[in-house]
This record gives C-alpha cells, structure tokens and sequence, in this order.
C-alpha cells in the first residue's frame, strides 16, 4: 500500500475576506522577520536536522507578545519550509562555483542555478558564498495550520465535515485581540466523492489567488490522503508514445501478448494557440526593449512620461498572455491525462507504459518548439502527473528505455528510416509514432530474444475495436464534451460527437 495525497479548493466568503486580509499580513510580517536572522551557516545547519521546523526554531525564538502560541508555531513552520527549500539549492550552487561534477539532482534544477550564476556575472557580481544572495521573501500568499492540534480540536483552525456540509473556523486578529471567526459551506459533489475514499484529511491550509480581474480570494486548501494499491500481475497494457507537434500529443496502443489494438490519437489545437501566443510575448519584448533605448537617448521630459506610460502598458499586456499560456498548459496537460487514465480504465488495463524521458541533459534538437515542450512543461511534467492520478484508479505506471523504438519495425524487428510522420520498413509503412508506442509496450511484454530479434512473418492480432461510447462508462456525458474542447481523440471529435447527440444512434 502507497499513500498519495490530493488537494481540492474551496472559495471562502467574501464577507471574510477583511479577517484573512489581517491574518496573512501578520503571517508576512513574521516569517519575513525570521528569514535574514536565518540566512547563514548557522541557520542552515539547524534546519538541516531531522524533525519539524517548528521543533527546531522555537529553542531559537521566543514567542511574540500578542501573538497565540499556535499562530507563532506556524508561522515558524512556515519560515524552516522557506529555508528549507534553500538547503539543496546552496549545495549546487556551491558546487557550480567550484567546477564540480552535479550528480542527484533534475537537470531543470540545476540549469535553473546556472542561469542565476550566469545573471550575476554578466552585471558584474562576482559571488563566492551562497549567503552572499539577497535572502528570499516570502510574498504572504499562503497561510499553513499544519502546526496546530487535529482538525476538530485546534487551537488555531478547526475543520469539521457533518453530513453534506464542512465548518471550517480560524483564529484572527482584530481590534479587540485574536478571536474565532466560522464558515459552513456545502460540499461539492467532487469533494463528496474523494472523502468517501480518503483515508483521513490532512491539515488545511489557506491561500491567496489573484485573479484576472486583478482582484482576488481566498481558498481553502482540504489535502486529502489516499490509500493506493498497485497491480501485481500485469496482463494487458496500454503504451504510450508522447509525440507533440503542431497538433499530436501522443499516440497510445492497447498491448496483451501478441495482441494489439488500433492506435489511439491524441490531438490538440490548442498548440498552436500557445505557439502563437509565444510569438507574441517575444514582439512585445522587442518592443520594450526599443521604449527603452529610447527613453534613455530622448531628454523631453514630456517624450519620457508618454514613453513610460506606453512601457506599463506593454508589460500589462505581456503578463496576460503569459498567464494565459501557463492556463493553457495546464489543461492539455491535465485534460490530456485524464484520457488516458480513463482509456487504460475502461479496456481494463493493469499499467500504462511511457519512455522514460529523464534525461542527463537537454537534446540538443533544431526545433525549438519542440525542445521548448520538453524542457518547460509536457514531457516534464507529464509522467509525474500520470503517476500521481494513476495510483488512484490502481494503476501502475512503467517506464522503459526509449532507445530506439522509433527506428526498430514492430513486426519484423528490423531497422527503418522514419520521414515525418511515416515510418518505412522492408514490411510495409506505418505511422512513425503507432510503430514507437507498439515498441514500448513490447520492450515491457516480450521475452528479451523477441525484443532484439522481433518475429518474423508474425503479425499482431486485433485486441479489441477501440470504441468512444465505452468512455461514457467511465465519465459523464457533460465532462467528455469538456474534455473534447481541448483534446480530441482518434475514435470522436466534438463535431461528430455533437452530430450524434439528439440522433437515433446515440446511447
């Protein structure tokens, strides 16, 4: 048995939002208070022990007076989690400065350090202690009661789930001191469900979330832990080959033996709306660069305010594309996800089996757009949300070497030429990416002989006919229709989805 843990949100009541806004100020004012008395050797070497920060800390600090003692343990929490977070990136960074080799850590971790050290150097720093960085600040975006008694008895928080409703109550601070404020809300029907299986509700926190409108709120974020069991024999698979491009994010393949299915298309047009939005963040760059050249050669004093004017509103604008670019991330990735998941569920698979895609280094590939999905959000971030969701549904994910299985024919096992999208063999011509994700799931089902040397003059039986309405067993008619607006597969597309609905064919 493995433990995963999930959280979902609920918006709070604006009515409290004035309280919120005096907590997580004094939470700001705080944590920050303690970081640079804890940005040197001695800090460091502290929260480097085993144990909770809080434990560790309170030897340090005395308790504020005015301030509850569970506030205060909180809020020291909070600032070992902050320096914490610190420990890792100071032995690199180190280690970086010294020339040394880099071994244990993602290679996004460390090019992101490298980059910070390349930063310094070009305005001229020169640093030669970690410390000597501006210490970090915490933004007071996020108020944590993991420090606090349980759910139904703290002294700070109290969560309680009676029946279909939750009552949630915090302490605060107002004129007349610290006092108790209550919320009861319904709970949503997705929440209904996890608690359902949830094995207890971890400790809830509250964040701060700006919003477009540039206003924002305040959620109330219930973790919930779960326990998962993964598969112990492993019969029929579903392989995956991630391939995005201008459209395709993958290509999948229910595998059992020697019997294959058709290959399952994943698209999306929502790449190329990202691509373009990318073209458009980089004009906007160039153009501020250009207000600021001029700013700096124009000695109109009038020029400069309409010039700085025009610069506020370029940055305002470039800040909602790139907002708009991360949202968009994340529901291919999370819409993307879930159909997998769903198609693995519903042909009764025991795995879904992807290439390990964790490599030393980042490829050295010509297509920038491609290279700028592997590095920046899909083939990064893709296995580990897969794995995540995976362990709910029991589900075990398997990654195998991805060397080769785009130049090696799945049935003859011999070696081909790929051009684009087509992959040709001496035994006929196959989508480049169904022949990968065949490969994928042979590498996992076949004997080590048959991986090398294939089976000649054997050609895979039909498993089964991948059909869209077996989907429908497995979600809901309104949240496929949600899913198809931003990933179609093979079998349906929305437009032929919406054809057959009202017609005689459908259900």
């Amino acid at each position: 048995m493995k433990e995963q843990i999930l959280s979902y949100e609920l918006t709070l009541p604006q009515r409290i939002y004035p309280h919120l806004d005096r907590l997580f100020s004094v939470f700001k004012n705080q944590v920050n208070s303690y970081i640079p008395k804890l940005w040197n050797e001695k800090g460091f070497k502290l929260l480097s022990q085993k144990g909770s920060a809080v434990g560790i800390l309170k030897k340090e600090f005395p308790t504020p007076e005015g301030l509850p003692s569970r506030v205060f343990r909180n809020v020291l929490e909070l600032t070992g989690q902050i320096i914490r977070s610190q420990i890792e990136r100071k032995e690199v960074f180190e280690k970086l400065l010294k020339g040394e080799e880099i071994k244990g850590y993602s290679k996004n971790f460390v090019l992101n350090i490298q980059r910070q050290i390349e930063n310094l150097r070009k305005k001229g720093k020169e640093v030669s202690c970690y410390f000597d960085l501006p210490h970090p600040r915490f933004n007071g975006q996020i108020v944590i009661t993991s420090a606090d008694d349980n759910l139904e008895k703290g002294q700070f928080r109290r969560l309680k789930i009676s029946g279909n409703f939750l009552e949630f109550s915090i302490k605060v601070p107002t004129q007349k001191g610290w006092e108790w404020i209550s919320v009861k809300k319904l709970i949503p029907e997705r929440l209904r469900r996890a608690l359902t299986k949830a094995k207890e509700v971890k400790a809830v926190l509250i964040k701060k979330v700006l919003l477009k409108s540039g206003y924002s709120i305040y959620r109330l974020v219930i973790p919930l832990s779960f326990e998962v069991k993964e598969p112990e024999n492993i019969e029929r698979v579903l392989a995956l080959d991630l391939s995005p491009s201008e459209k395709r994010l993958g290509v999948a393949v229910l595998v059992e033996g020697e019997k294959v299915s058709k290959p399952l298309f994943f698209k999306t047009q929502m790449l190329r709306k990202i691509e373009r939005l990318h073209f458009e963040v980089s004009a906007l760059e160039r153009k501020i660069d250009n207000i600021y050249n001029s700013i700096e050669n124009t000695a109109c004093k009038r020029e400069k305010e309409r010039l700085w004017e025009r610069l506020r509103h370029l940055f305002v604008e470039q800040k909602l594309r790139q907002r708009k670019i991360k949202q968009l991330r994340k529901e291919i990735l999370e819409t993307f996800t879930n159909f997998v998941i769903a198609h693995a569920k519903v042909y009764d698979c025991q795995a879904i089996v992807v290439e390990d895609l964790s490599f030393k280094e980042v490829p050295d590939w010509k297509d920038k757009k491609a290279l700028r999905r592997f590095s920046q959000w899909f083939y990064s971030r893709f296995a580990s949300r897969l794995e995540e969701k995976a362990r709910l549904y029991n589900l075990k994910v398997i990654k195998v070497n991805p060397a080769h299985t785009s130049r090696i024919c799945h049935k003859c096992g011999k070696e081909g030429k790929t051009e684009r999208l087509v992959f040709k063999c001496s035994c006929g011509k196959y989508d480049r990416d169904y022949n990968a994700s065949v490969n994928i799931a042979f590498r996992l089902t076949k004997p080590k002989a048959q991986r090398a040397e294939g089976i000649p003059g054997r050609f895979p039986s039909r498993l089964v006919q991948v059909e869209w309405k077996a989907i429908l067993s497995f979600i809901s008619f309104s949240k496929l229709l949600a899913w198809l607006r931003i990933v179609e597969t093979s079998q349906l597309k929305l437009k032929k989805l919406l054809k057959w609905v009202g017609s005689d064919k459908y259900g």
